[in-house]
Parts: structure tokens; sequence; C-alpha cells
């Protein structure tokens, strides 16, 4: 067992036979049978009749189990590091409990609440512990969206999302207990690593694009979708978590004409805009800032978060293949889709976005391309009939006013021919 896998425990009094020096430090022996690095039976015999020291309990305990074979060198190393840590946090710690929870650490802060790695007393399981932030403790609309968030995604049930177990209030804080993830956020992945590989960020999308169709079918949009709320855990599976900011049929009573919720890094237009009226396919446009996220390393705009929100609203994104030329331009053309200003420009459904990834991951051109480039075949088309239209409707005019110029000179030839001919009668009557 490495140290890190240890977790340090708070001091406890330990059995009575386990040896005078062991009930004079009872952490090292909590700490290797609360890690399962050997039992306390084992410890217990191996350390009968150990000799009594003042000083340096720990590291005879230590000692004396190598080499009675309970420990190995790595083990016992661990054991070492982990008491190392102890002693400069301190062997006991006050238990915070909020409801039937202990917090273990923090994990993050969101926009409504903090983030606790909890453990649920009752089941013995270790949990995620959402808490109210205390700035928002007394606004009654925080309040509400805060057990909103909790209740809605409380009854939605998708491998994509995460769980939520429960919710409650303890001495005037509120919280909701929900899945516990084992692994990172993909905001965490890029930074330690950098931009993903084209397999893992489509993965992603695809696991994600799977609960935003789910949550679309109860007419709930998310509008925070970003790679700090995307879950990936230790075997691959994306989890969107944090609703805090989720549209529903709820938000006429919750929010102000309006509001603007979100993140500007990766916001839609008309989230950016306030727009009341918004649908999935502004989770569609997030999940596409964060896909550019995902394979160049760095959101589609910098700057404050004013800024931000008017380039999104305004202007187009820096062109990904110019970040990234290794691109596939497949994947670059369901990005410009995805985030495509206006919503009637992006897809129209989750299904038509996933089969395109689909057709990528296949080797194949997206559906859409085709259809993209079928159109501006027919635009073409269009446009070359109509320019041949305007010629022959030019060439026509030309041509009558041809034909009336060549009336009037065989209107005056004739009346020239007839002058000429009443001339000549005119004289031969004359003689």
């Amino acid at each position: 067992m490495c140290c890190a896998s240890l977790k340090s425990s708070p001091a406890k009094t330990t059995e009575k036979n386990a040896g005078d020096a062991v009930a004079r430090s009872p952490d090292v022996v909590s700490l290797i049978v609360d890690n399962g690095v050997a039992t306390r039976e084992s410890i217990d015999k191996a350390l009968a009749g150990l000799e009594r020291q003042a000083d340096g309990a720990e590291a005879a305990i230590i000692d004396a189990l190598k080499v009675k074979g309970v420990l190995n060198e790595q083990q016992a190393h661990a054991i070492e590091v982990a008491l190392q840590r102890l002693a400069r946090e301190g062997t006991r710690k006050e238990v915070i409990r909020i409801g039937g929870y202990e917090i273990v650490s923090k994990l993050g802060e969101g926009g409504l609440g903090v983030v606790y790695k909890a453990r649920q007393i009752s089941m013995g399981r270790i949990i995620a512990l959402k808490v109210l932030h205390p700035r928002w403790a007394n606004d009654d609309e925080f309040k509400k969206r805060f057990l909103l968030e909790a209740r809605l995604v409380g009854r939605l049930s998708h491998q994509n999302l995460i769980q939520v177990y429960d919710v409650g209030r303890d001495r005037g804080t509120l919280y909701f207990s929900m899945e516990f993830v084992d692994g990172s956020t993909v905001d965490e992945m890029i930074e330690k690593n950098g931009p993903l590989s084209i397999d893992k960020a489509l993965d992603i999308t695809t696991q994600v694009l799977r609960a935003v169709a789910y949550i679309w079918r109860h007419k709930i949009v998310h509008r925070d979708i970003k790679p700090g709320n995307i879950m990936v855990t230790s075997g691959g599976v994306a989890k969107l978590g944090d609703f805090g900011f989720v549209k529903s049929h709820f938000d006429p009573l919750l929010a102000d004409a309006g509001e603007v919720l979100g993140t500007p890094d990766y916001i839609s237009p008309e989230q950016a805009m306030g727009q009341d009226e918004i649908d999935f396919r502004s989770d569609i446009y997030s999940l596409g800032a964060s896909l550019y996220h995902m394979v160049t390393g760095k959101p589609p705009f910098s700057g404050s978060g004013s800024s931000v929100m008017r380039k999104h609203i305004r202007e187009e994104p820096p062109d990904v293949l110019k970040i990234k030329p290794d691109l596939p331009e497949p994947v670059a053309f369901i990005i410009r889709k995805m985030m495509a200003k206006d919503p009637s420009d992006r897809y129209q459904s989750t299904q038509d976005l996933f089969n395109d990834i689909e057709m990528i991951k296949m080797g194949q051109e997206p559906l859409s391309h085709r259809e993209n480039i079928g159109h501006s075949t027919i635009i073409r088309a269009m446009r070359l009939e109509r320019s041949r239209l305007e010629r022959s409707h030019l060439e026509r005019e030309h041509l009558e006013v041809a034909l009336k110029t060549i009336r009037m000179l065989l209107y005056a030839s004739a009346f020239g021919n007839l002058f000429l001919i009443l001339a000549v009668l005119i004289l031969l009557l004359r003689k």
C-alpha cells in the first residue's frame, strides 16, 4: 500500500493487551488497522512483551512489526509518512457533522454552495455533500433555487448524471447528499495533461450529450455545461453535475426577467442576452464550447466576464483549426455547428449530433456536413439559374429593342418609297 492511499485517523483508545508502547501511541495502530494493512490481532501478537518506551514509541512499534513480518518496507514507510502528516495537522480534529453526515474534506465550491466529501453515518458510505454557501443563507431566492436543484435532480436517474440521494436542513443549514465520484473534472484533466485526445474528447462529449437528451425529455435545460461540471470516473464514465442554474418549468417562480445565469466562458448567446425562451440547443452550444476547450486546451474566448459574454453574442470563435491544425476537419465542423450563433443553425436534435459524432468515430464524413454541402450545391445551382434567367431577360430586351429599330427602318423605307412613287406620278400627270 502506498502512502497516498493511507487515510489519517484521529487518536483512539486502544486495547489494553496491545502492549504498553501501543497504549502510549494509539495512532500508529489505528492507521495500520483502518487502512487494512494488518489486523489488530496480528499487531497484538507481534507486540506482545514489547518494552515500555517513553520516546519514539511509533518508531519502535513500526520496527517491531517489520521484524515480525507484519509490515514490509513499503508499508512501514507509508505509515511513517502518514504519522508525520498527523503530527503536522494535529492528532485530534473536531468532527464536523451536518445532518447524518460526517465531513471528511472539502472538494470544491460552486455558484450556490460548497461541496464536501463526507461519510453517511447510517450506511457508512462516502458521499458528496453540497451545502448552501453561508453568504446565501438569508437569501430566500437562493435557498429556493438550491432546494429546486436538489429536488429536480433527485427525481432524475441516468448513468451520465451525478445521482442525488437526500435533501435536508440541519440547524438552519441547507444541504443535499449525492453520489461521490472517484475521479477528476474535465477541467482538472486538461490542467494536468493539456488538451485531450480527439477520441477522449468525443467520448466525453457523447456521454454528456446523452445526459442532455435525458434531461430535455423532462423539459430541463442545464444552462451551465462546462469542463468544471463534468466529472470523469476512474472507469471513464462522464457524469454531468452542478444543476445550480438549471432551467425548468419552476423558473418563473425563481428568476427575474432578463436574469443572466451561466458561466461566461461557455454561455450561449441567448443565455448571455438574458432570453427566457431557451431550450436544449443552449446546452448544445455550451457543450460545443466545452469540446472546443477539450481539444485546444483553452476556452473559445478570453477576457473579463462581460467582454466574453459580448463575444459569445457578436463574434465568431477563433478558428479551431488555426489553434490545432491537426484537428480533423469533421470535428471542426461539428464544433462550428454546435456553436452557431443562431439556435436554428445548430443541431436541431441531440440525435443528429450523436449520429455525426458516431460517423466521425467510424472515419466517415458527418451526415450534417453532407447536407450542408448538398444545401450549398442547391443554392449555387439556384444562383446560376437566376443568373442565366437574368442574362436571358437582358438578351430578350436587347432583341426587342433591335426589332423595334428594324420596324422603324422598314416603316421609314416604306414611307420613303411611297413618296418617290407619288412624285413620279405627279410628274407624269403634268406631262
